[in-house]
């Protein structure tokens, strides 16, 4: 029986380059015009023609900066160089390889490894077997060529379709693969005759999904339909795959829909991926529709993917999608997501007053032991009113008082705006505050200036709020046994002054000094002002006098205010209010220059040079100008008794007002 001649194609040479012989065959010269061994990226390059041997693991490497670069490598255009077998068809031997292999080029020496020790000693049918696993399970662009290596260079197995489709399958390496590769094999395989099997087109498909290349995707997909090819469900999802690592995501949401109509099970796997990328861009519409779709029908997905949608769709604020993840997973006890996540879910319930949602989500934060902070207690006040539910939003001011958070201004602020746009009746208000009293819950005196503050604002339209304001204010003893603070009182006062009841005012006053509540700079001004309407300039100026004293500063407001009010009159304290330092800049800058003159004047004396009296008077301070006076009459009339003595004859001494 003959043997039959191996054919060298250009897979041989690509895993075997060292084989050159000086003369060529008829049966390679077919192949010996472009071998394309560029095709297969080089384990390493080197300078060196010695051969390193990398371990005998599978592994990963534990020296990463050993394995090559495959897409920046560069390789020779072409090989010219061809093996020559012997007449009766058997490979030359290792010494005839020797003797015939010719040197390489200079400017491009390569050294390939050798296999892996533990392999030599296998059989042919289990190199086989571990190179289809590693294409299935294991796909490492290295290892794969080693062993192909093996079995055709030193074992003469003549190359086929499954060698192509290993070499095919191990560029899913997602660090050393390149479309580029499976396309020169593609090519290869039919320059050599070798038909590529749906396996193979499917095997290049999923390297595309991998890394991928459009124009290759369509070729292959070509191929398939022009050989009558049906695309495997596998096939399905390595174009999906593909498409998405493009972002090409419509385009991907219409094959996964092709899919389900052809009744193609859309895998766990590309499942995921194809919500992970919607997220990333933000698509949380579509990542509700396919969640709720896959739950319906009956499939599960990872907890690692409900996490993420969770954490996702909450920061991006979409109520639809976060309210699906909390009921489904974390009201089950499936999830247990952490403080950050469930403030973003807050967040969302008060934005869209849902208030079941928060409801629960307080109760998730509880039965784990976390405190709630002012912020999460303001995201449930801010869900009840956003839900129109006010005793609601009430009870949970007072929940957070009674859970020891401070409240701010900011707690109380969702609910004033919603009585002011809705024109809530302030009886009604201060009834809702009674009955959580009467329910023996502790009601924080935020919440009754925030219905203060809903009598200043009707004060506007209605002066007879005042009435009720101050009826609110005897009772609030009843609500807050502490009484009222100073911005409660300020609210009432600016209250008073908004509907121009003095009266009124002045005894809010009164009351504050009678309680010892310390008055601050807001309380000042709106006590001048309210003195300022009612026409009484001079108490006006003693108000400012006591507010200068106790070092505060007018808001530009208020300035501006009682710049328009003195302004009109020519009352004495309405002019030294107008004038003031505090009030007017272009003053405050002229008193700025004196100032900066009197140190001037002091640096003047204290370098002993002479000064003018006048500077000197000028300089000086009210005090300093009154006991100068005094000196120089005092001076004056000495000198006046001198002279009278001398004209009465008198002798002149210390004694009678001599100046020596």
């Amino acid at each position: 029986m003959s043997r039959r001649a191996l054919v060298l194609d250009g897979l041989w040479y690509s895993l075997c380059p060292s084989f050159t012989t000086t003369c060529r065959s008829t049966i390679f010269h077919k192949h010996s015009r472009d071998l394309r061994i560029s095709r297969l990226p080089p384990i390493s390059i080197v300078n060196s023609t010695s051969r390193r041997c990398y371990s005998n693991t599978f592994g990963n490497n534990p020296n990463p900066t050993q394995y090559p670069d495959y897409n920046n490598s560069q390789t020779p255009r072409d090989l010219n160089s061809n093996g020559n077998p012997e007449q009766d068809g058997t490979w030359p031997s290792q010494k005839t390889r020797r003797e015939h292999m010719r040197p390489r080029k200079s400017w491009h020496p390569r050294t390939y490894h050798k296999v892996q020790d533990d392999l030599l000693n296998k059989p042919d049918h289990a190199l086989e077997a571990l190179l289809q696993y590693m294409a299935d399970k294991q796909p490492n662009l290295r290892h794969t060529t080693q062993v192909l290596r093996l079995l055709i260079r030193d074992r003469h197995i003549r190359p086929t379709a499954r060698h192509y489709k290993a070499l095919i399958l191990a560029n899913t390496d997602c660090e050393r693969g390149s479309p580029e590769i499976v396309r020169g094999l593609l090519e290869e395989m039919e320059e050599n005759g070798i038909t590529a099997d749906s396996g193979t087109l499917h095997g290049a498909l999923q390297v595309l999904a991998v890394h991928p290349d459009y124009l290759l995707r369509q070729e292959i997909l070509c191929k398939l339909r022009d050989r009558w090819l049906t695309l495997s469900p596998a096939g399905w999802h390595f174009v999906v795959a593909g498409l998405l690592r493009e972002n090409q995501i419509e385009l991907a949401l219409e094959q996964a829909a092709l899919m389900e109509r052809k009744d193609i099970f859309v895998e766990n796997w590309l499942h995921g991926m194809i919500i992970y990328t919607l997220c990333d861009h933000q698509e949380f519409h579509e990542v509700f529709d396919l969640m709720r779709a896959r739950v319906d029908q009956g499939h599960d997905m990872s907890n690692s993917l409900w996490a993420h949608v969770l954490t996702t769709a909450s920061e991006a604020l979409h109520h639809p999608t976060v309210r699906f993840v909390w009921r489904r997973m974390v009201e089950l006890d499936y999830m247990h997501p952490p403080a950050e996540v469930c403030d973003n879910v807050l967040k969302v319930a008060s934005k869209v007053g849902d208030t079941e949602l928060s409801s629960s989500v307080s109760r998730y934060l509880d039965q784990n032991n976390i405190k709630l902070g002012r912020g999460q207690h303001e995201h449930l006040v801010e869900a009840h009113v956003s839900a129109g539910d006010l005793p609601a939003a009430f009870e949970a001011l007072c929940a957070m008082h009674e859970s020891g958070t401070p409240l701010a201004d900011s707690s109380t602020a969702a609910v004033l705006a919603y009585m002011i746009e809705n024109k809530t009746d302030r009886r009604e208000a201060w009834q809702m505050l009674k009955r959580l009293k009467n329910e023996k819950r502790s009601i924080p005196i935020e919440c009754v200036r925030a219905v203060v503050d809903l009598c200043e604002h009707d004060a506007h339209e209605d002066p007879s709020v005042v009435d009720d304001g101050v009826g609110f204010y005897k009772e609030l003893y009843t609500l807050c046994p502490e009484g009222a603070d100073v911005r409660v009182y300020n609210a009432l006062i600016r209250m008073c002054r908004t509907a121009k009841n003095r009266q009124s005012g002045m005894f809010l006053v009164k009351e504050m000094a009678s309680l010892g509540v310390v008055p601050n700079a807001i309380t000042f001004e709106s006590i001048i002002l309210m003195c300022l309407d009612a026409g009484n300039f001079r108490s006006g100026f003693m108000y400012f006098q006591d507010l200068i004293k106790r070092d505060a500063k007018v808001s530009q407001e208020t300035q501006k205010e009682i710049l328009e009010i003195c302004s009109g009159s020519v009352d004495e304290f309405a002019m030294r209010l107008q004038y003031h330092p505090s009030i007017r800049e272009d003053v405050q800058k002229l008193d700025e220059e004196i100032q900066q003159q009197k140190e001037e004047w002091k640096e003047l004396e204290e370098s002993g040079k002479p000064i003018h009296p006048a500077v000197r008077r000028m300089n000086m301070s009210h005090d300093e100008r009154i006991a100068w006076n005094k000196e120089r009459r005092k001076r004056k009339r000495r000198l006046m008794a001198i002279a009278r003595n001398k004209e009465e004859g008198h002798p002149e001494s210390p004694e009678n007002g001599s100046l020596e």
